[in-house]
């Protein structure tokens, strides 16, 4: 049973995150999501899942993680999300635009991570989203006023799977 997850992801920043906490209020207070919203220092965007573990992540794997992370050079990005709705057990924050910038850094990260010697780490499905609900069923997707912020970092992020709790194991500034 695995116990920890590595993944790069983006967290919101403070005003996004602040938006989002008012956000699933809102929506519970109207019966939209019941449930219990992920909590608000845990709101992320996951650029590329790694792995899951039993025990330890690998430190040769943070380690190639950090290495390829360092190399990535871009600009900052605006992220914007309108819609919500349930799928699979989950309640999601999504956008209505492809995202082109997001996906374009997520590219440029890959190709680090590829070059880094993880090309067996990398999926190729990218579902960009927020998940403000875990404990959830199917509901039909719903227009929001729009939630975005510009993004100008990213991180590597250990999750203590079933703890509720993710640890930061490192961060680079977007940069060009």
């Amino acid at each position: 049973m695995p116990k920890r997850r590595l993944f790069f992801g983006i967290w919101p920043d403070e005003g996004a995150t602040g938006r989002l906490a008012r956000l699933t209020v809102q929506l519970r207070d109207d019966a939209i999501m019941p449930g219990r919203p992920v909590d608000a220092d845990r709101l992320h965007i996951t650029l590329h899942h790694l792995g899951d573990f039993a025990d330890q992540i690998p430190s040769n794997l943070v380690a190639a993680a950090c290495a390829a992370a360092a190399t990535v050079v871009t600009q900052p990005f605006e992220v914007v999300f309108d819609r919500v709705g349930g799928t699979k057990g989950l309640f999601l924050l999504r956008a209505s635009d492809e995202l082109v910038a997001m996906r374009t850094f997520r590219q440029v990260l890959t190709v680090a991570l590829i070059k880094a010697g993880l090309r067996d780490r990398i999926h190729s499905a990218f579902n960009p989203h927020v998940t403000l609900s875990y404990d959830f069923s199917d509901v039909p997707e719903r227009t929001i006023a729009p939630v975005g912020w510009t993004v100008r970092q990213f991180v590597l992020i250990e999750s203590l799977l079933g703890e509720h709790r993710h640890i930061e194991l490192g961060h680079w500034s977007i940069r060009s």
